[in-house]
């Protein structure tokens, strides 16, 4: 069973597609889950880790090329574009919590 990523529809880029680029990964300590960051995308995603019902169970955008204020935009098969936001993510060490923040209170986070 393998993870693929499809590419992102753009503007303002080399190429019309933005490909995945898969980095960090890293499993759960309770082996439930596969986690790792798309990095060029800028997402982080959370996949069930049973072979036989490989899923993408959440996904986080948290900046990569297509951030706000980036000149690159991703493209909707409608035509609209968008960029995502930009937070802060860690993962607990037990694997249960990953935290997003948005730096608001960047000294709590």
């Amino acid at each position: 069973v393998a993870i693929s990523v499809k590419p992102l529809k753009v503007q303002n880029w080399i190429l019309t597609e933005l490909p995945g680029f898969i980095t960090d990964i890293l499993i759960s300590l309770d082996d439930r889950f596969l986690y790792f960051a798309n990095w060029l995308h800028g997402d982080i995603r959370q996949y069930n880790i049973d072979p036989r019902n490989l899923v993408l169970v959440s996904q986080v955008w948290v900046g990569g090329l297509i951030q706000k204020g980036s000149p690159l935009a991703a493209m909707t098969e409608d035509g609209k574009t968008w960029q995502s936001d930009v937070l802060e993510i860690q993962l607990s060490l037990d694997g249960k919590r990953l935290y997003v923040a948005n730096s608001v209170f960047s000294t709590m986070d």
